[in-house]
């Protein structure tokens, strides 16, 4: 989709990515190199959801798309707080992601639960080498994809029965924005939300 300018709904995406980081570089200084999660301590929620959990509202409505025969590939699917609990419910989840920190957690998740068919594929998406299943599935990773269309034509082709993407109607990186303009003395600059990846 074109505006009257030229340009097009991607670059209006790239454009709020582009944003969003140099405030953030203005702000905070650069991001620090290599693995994102490498602080987190071993008991972060983030690193040890029980996959055995009873499953919550939003889970699911996602376990209601998910099929016994499903091959899930879960794109930076973390330590595995959303696809291991759907390894109970498919044939296999395969999660690509680029943190060893997070790739050490769904390791663990894994082998704490006795759940046996779900792997790893260590990388950075769209640029890995991935496999290709019957359900692609991305949970508040697009936020800061800058080149959004590619991410979502490798999507389009690892998933070949269905493609779920999720996100906050308000993204979730930004729910405190009146404490950050009280803090920064700004607005924030907002990451793309589900009208942006709609459009």
């Amino acid at each position: 989709m074109m505006t009257t300018n030229g340009e097009s709904a991607a670059d209006r995406y790239a454009a709020r990515v582009d944003a969003v980081l140099a405030q953030r570089t203005r702000l905070r200084g650069p991001p620090p190199p290599g693995d994102k999660r490498a602080g987190c301590p071993a008991d972060h929620p983030l690193l040890t959801a029980d996959p055995l959990r009873p499953l919550g509202p939003n889970l699911a409505v996602i376990a209601s798309y998910i099929e016994a025969d499903d091959v899930i590939i879960d794109v930076g699917g973390g330590a595995g707080r959303i696809s291991l609990p759907l390894a109970l419910r498919c044939r296999e989840v395969i999660n690509v992601e680029p943190s060893p920190t997070m790739a050490t957690g769904f390791r663990a998740n894994a082998a704490g639960a006795g759940i046996g068919n779900a792997r790893i594929v260590e990388g950075e998406w769209p640029d890995v080498d991935a496999p290709t299943g019957s359900v692609a599935l991305v949970n508040h990773v697009t936020y800061m994809t800058r080149e959004i269309v590619p991410f979502i034509k490798k999507l389009e082709q690892a998933g070949r029965r269905r493609v779920l993407i999720t996100v906050n109607s308000v993204p979730g990186l930004s729910f405190q924005r009146v404490l950050y303009q009280l803090v920064h003395g700004e607005a924030e600059e907002i990451v793309p939300g589900h009208v942006e990846l709609i459009n």
